[in-house]
């Protein structure tokens, strides 16, 4: 009876534990080693627009918390050892046998270190990159983070623009009566007068200073009318067309038959596009 009391003392106390488990705080951030060297360690790596959704695979054990507890971790890039500057990528992870960041974050990390602008400072030569991680539990991130060893990829490029910048012009115009339809590319890296430039939240764009009389019907579209082709109701052209007012956002339809779109007063200023969950939206914006 005496050794099932005890056994079943040890019963209890594990009951005990897992029901409340007591997580380990510090202070500051501590460093451990717990990641893996990866196994693509001395591949040669290129990033592509054709594989930027594939991903590396980096492996780790669970810092001590105290007990086995869900964990996030966040993976950090540097082009140096001492992570004296380093990016975050803002992915999730909270399985230690699957720390897979996507291969187009990796680039976007890579050439925001490098100070990429443009597709001309593009293929970035082979380098060394670092990569370590950011552990700690969600409930208590400021006292039980953890940052892991430091391991690295021996060749690592990106030959696409990965990540978004701003003031750069894009395939796409402001069409209509007060430009007979066109669509004129600038030069030099200016855009051309009706054409727009990327703002600085990724997924906007701006076209600034232009001006549109009420009768001037208009379209944002790529200078072919291929891929993107945006405007008001579907058939609605001409004096038919969805009147808008300064001030005031519009969702666009997209595709081959989307209307026409005429402003209900004399306009001057810049238009504001963007793009969220799979719908454009236009704001015409006065000049001040």
């Amino acid at each position: 009876m005496a050794v099932i009391g005890v056994a079943l003392g040890f019963s209890s106390c594990n009951e005990t534990w897992d029901d409340n488990p007591v997580i380990k705080i510090h202070d500051g951030v501590l460093t451990a080693d717990f990641l893996n060297n990866p196994v693509m360690q001395n591949q040669t790596i290129m990033i592509t627009n054709d594989n930027k959704d594939g991903h590396f695979h980096l492996t780790c054990s669970q810092p001590d918390f105290g007990y086995a507890a869900i964990a996030t971790y966040k993976v950090q890039c540097s082009l140096t050892e001492d992570f004296a500057n380093y990016e975050e990528i803002s992915q999730n992870f909270y399985d230690c046998s699957e720390v897979n960041p996507v291969n187009g974050d990796v680039a976007a990390a890579i050439e925001k270190l490098s100070g990429v602008q443009t597709e001309n400072d593009l293929p970035l030569p082979y380098q060394k990159l670092y990569v370590r991680l950011r552990a700690f539990i969600a409930q208590d991130e400021a006292n039980t983070t953890y940052l892991s060893n430091v391991v690295s990829f021996n060749a690592v490029s990106a030959n696409y623009l990965a990540i978004w910048v701003a003031n750069v012009p894009v395939n796409l115009f402001m069409r209509g009566g007060m430009n007979d339809w066109g669509a004129q590319w600038g030069e030099d890296g200016q855009p051309g007068p009706w054409q727009f430039i990327t703002g600085t939240a990724e997924n906007t764009w701006v076209l600034n200073n232009v001006t549109i009389q009420p009768d001037q019907s208009i379209k944002i579209a790529t200078d072919n009318w291929e891929g993107i082709n945006l405007g008001g109701p579907d058939g609605e052209e001409n004096e038919n067309a969805q009147k808008i007012k300064a001030g005031e956002e519009y969702a666009m339809n997209q595709g081959g038959g989307s209307g026409h779109m005429r402003l209900t007063a004399p306009f001057t200023g810049s238009v504001h596009l963007r793009l969220e969950a799979g719908t454009y939206y236009v704001i015409f914006d006065p000049a001040k």
